[in-house]
């Protein structure tokens, strides 16, 4: 059912026929598995006909567009909490108390998990669009309020292992995040701009797939209770036949009865496994690492047959940017019969990539052996590069924002460039982290933004600058840094300390603050020596470009002055690259040109 609402919701949003192949499949699943349902549950049959009415009626609207995706979720919404609800109640059927609480506690884990799923996609909805913002409000709080039911239930209910297991996921940070998230929004009734969408898919992510796993559990402690069970009524029975044949049968009635019972509900715990189970790419190895099973999405996002899967290890969808030693915490952690969660990068059989959501559990036997281990994942690679087409984008404005400072001063673009390049240089054999790196790299091109706060005729000057001139002309360093100061964005805050640092001198002789030293930030040494280098080997309006002997000999001579030592020695080490991407990026070059480069 949980299936047929997401495609009944895609098929009406996209107003195209690519969802109705595997909507009209999953109605075809779903009519059985009712058909199934009334089988063991008689005395649901006249209210259900009613419901399975109005679901022909709800479907017909939905193949004709009478009806939007919004109404659609929610009738499917309301219908599985019902169907949910009946599912509760037919635990009262168990006389067995122990497998009635048992059974109670893990329909309501089922529940905590279709309510966590519900705010997950109303968040996600809410992080990712500007319209609708009420009306998913609303369902997030409805789901809210049914998981603080289905939470008290349980507590009620569930034995103390379980508790305590649940109170560690509790206490985990996803599930502190989380919950953090849900009383911001819910408090406030307003969006935080810095909550990362991706980040609140992933963490509730793992929340629910720590409560299937403990759904797993219950259901072990069910089938071990039966087996159990099962042996003390056989005993039972052996010793009633020595005392009275007439209490003998009764014995034999009553285990029957009980088998049943937990029988039928056992087959609608299984069904509803399995409902959940189809919207997931899965696959089993045996204790080697050898595929024993996949599932038909499997097959569908790898291109590979099953008959070409089975027997092959994953290595057969390995993606050549997925190390072999990313691989060794996870062997590490399911071999120590504990779940993993992760994101993998795989590659499909055609050479495409695709990145999925992972989480492993190891399966064990009654001995608590290894059995066998089963991977479970969501396919999220088009979030994935969303997520790096904004990275794009927002590095490309940092970057054209750098060429309008200094296309305003007369300099060319190249020179943003060829300061990006230096200090990507720099940065790297300083022994900046990659995401370090990354951050300086992108921002440096912003270094003179502030320059567009200078008046032209001080900025272009072609003579020296008067006293009061150069005052005026060095305040463009603290206005870089006021235009991205207060940003929370950690690309935007490197700017900022790269715009407002660059001036600085190791000497203390800088400005505007005469910090020296590791007083002044690592990107502001860097980019210091950087912009120093090209400024002084470009023509700009007020000189020509000075001969390389003479540049290099200055900064040696600033050595300890004007520049970090230790960055002065990286450079004349790696002299040669630095000319390289000089030569590169020259002033002259053409954009054909370097495109082609």
């Amino acid at each position: 059912m949980q299936q047929e609402r997401g495609l009944s919701s895609g098929y009406l949003a996209s107003n195209g026929e690519k969802f109705k192949k595997d909507l009209q499949t999953k109605r075809k699943d779903v009519q059985r598995s009712f058909q199934k349902f009334l089988q063991y549950c008689h005395h649901h049959r006249i209210n259900y006909k009613h419901k399975i009415e109005e679901l022909y009626t709800i479907r017909k609207k939905i193949d004709r567009f009478q009806i939007d995706a919004d109404f659609a979720f929610d009738y499917y919404s309301k219908l599985i909490r019902e169907i949910e609800n009946d599912y509760l109640k037919l635990t009262l059927d168990i006389t067995d108390n122990k497998v009635k609480n048992i059974l109670q506690s893990y329909t309501n884990v089922s529940f905590m998990k279709e309510s966590l799923g519900q705010i997950r996609g109303s968040f996600s909805g809410l992080l990712s669009q500007e319209t609708q913002k009420f009306k998913l409000l609303h369902r997030a709080i409805h789901a809210k309020g049914m998981y603080d039911a289905s939470l008290y239930r349980f507590e009620a209910t569930a034995q103390t292992n379980f508790q305590r297991e649940f109170a560690s996921i509790v206490k985990s940070p996803d599930y502190v995040y989380m919950q953090n998230i849900i009383q911001n929004i819910f408090t406030n009734a307003t969006l935080q701009a810095d909550i990362d969408p991706t980040e609140w898919f992933i963490n509730t992510t793992h929340i629910i797939n720590q409560l299937y796993t403990l759904e797993q559990e219950q259901l072990k402690l069910i089938d071990a209770h039966i087996k159990d069970k099962t042996n003390d009524v056989t005993v039972t029975l052996v010793m009633n036949i020595l005392l009275f044949v007439l209490f003998l049968l009764f014995t034999v009635w009553l285990s029957l009865k009980l088998k049943y019972d937990i029988a039928k509900n056992i087959k609608l715990l299984s069904e509803y496994k399995n409902a959940v189970d189809r919207s997931s790419i899965v696959s089993k190895t045996n204790t080697k690492g050898m595929i024993t099973y996949v599932n038909d999405k499997f097959c569908a996002i790898s291109g590979y047959t099953r008959e070409e899967l089975v027997g092959q290890s994953h290595n057969i969808v390995r993606h050549e940017d997925m190390p072999r030693s990313a691989f060794k915490n996870m062997w590490q952690t399911i071999l120590a019969k504990k779940p993993w969660f992760g994101i993998v990068k795989n590659k499909k059989k055609n050479g495409d990539f695709y990145i999925v959501e992972v989480t492993i559990n190891p399966i064990l036997d009654q001995d608590g052996n290894i059995e066998e281990f089963i991977a479970i994942r969501n396919d999220i690679t088009s979030v994935v590069k969303l997520h790096e087409d904004l990275e794009h984008t927002q590095e490309d404005l940092i970057f054209r924002m750098g060429e309008i400072g200094e296309t305003r001063s007369q300099e060319t673009g190249y020179h943003v460039r060829r300061v990006a390049k230096y200090s990507e240089l720099l940065a790297k054999h300083y022994g900046l982290s990659d995401k370090e790196i990354k951050y300086l790299t992108t921002a440096s091109p912003m270094h003179d933004i502030g320059k567009v706060g200078i008046p032209d005729d001080i900025l272009n000057k072609p003579g020296a600058l008067t006293t009061n001139e150069w005052e005026i002309m060095k305040r463009h360093a603290e206005i870089g840094y006021e235009l991205f100061k207060d940003s929370q964005k950690p690309l935007l805050k490197t700017a900022a300390i790269i715009a407002y640092e660059h001036h600085e001198k190791y000497d203390g002789s800088g400005y505007p603050r005469g910090i020296k030293g590791e007083e002044i930030h690592i990107y502001g040494r860097i980019t210091a020596l950087a912009d120093v280098f090209d400024a002084l080997g470009s023509d700009r309006c007020y000189k020509k470009a000075w001969p390389d002997e003479k540049i290099f000999k200055l900064i040696k001579e600033e050595s300890g002055k004007h520049f970090d030592p230790k960055l002065v020695d990286i450079f004349f080490e790696h002299l040669d690259d630095f000319l390289a991407i000089r030569d590169r990026y020259h002033d002259c070059s053409s954009f054909m040109q370097e495109e082609k480069a």
